[in-house]
């Protein structure tokens, strides 16, 4: 039987934090931009380890909750839907994640811009200021408790 640690939402958070400031200072530190990128991707790949830990709890637990009696999960009902009517069912969430891609890349557009925009203008480490906000804001999150269930 394995035990969850304690401090895992800690340790979590922190590198979350800890991520997404060095993600967001990364022009400050890395002016080419292809080195930039293989920076970034190491530093979500230490952030998205850091989190196995929470996930894999949070997905034993779900996996773990009982049905009522004759009543199927969501995934049986998925499963046993036709292809088409799997299609239908997913376009809905297509949708919405490539609504979020593309507004997720547009507010990052606008950051780094704000961010050379205040360099031009002479600040020094133009981006590190907000991006210490943002991952403060990151590491905070992992802090919200989820709903608890209602039955």
């Amino acid at each position: 039987m394995r035990t969850r640690p304690t401090s895992s939402r800690a340790v979590a958070a922190g590198v979350t934090a800890a991520a997404t400031t060095l993600h967001y200072a990364l022009p400050d530190l890395i002016a080419d931009r292809r080195r930039r990128g293989w920076a970034k991707a190491g530093v979500l790949a230490v952030a998205v380890a850091a989190a196995v830990p929470e996930l894999r709890a949070g997905w034993d637990g779900a996996r773990g909750s009982e049905q009522p009696d004759g009543e199927a999960s969501v995934t049986e009902v998925f499963r046993s839907l036709p292809p088409a009517r799997k299609a239908v069912a997913l376009a809905p969430v297509a949708l919405v994640l490539g609504a979020s891609a593309g507004w997720l890349a547009l507010v990052e557009r606008w950051i780094f811009r704000r961010g050379q925009a205040r360099a031009a203008a002479g600040k020094r480490w133009p981006h590190t200021g907000p991006a210490l906000v943002y991952g403060a804001l990151a590491g905070a999150f992992w802090f919200i408790e989820p709903p608890a269930d209602q039955d």
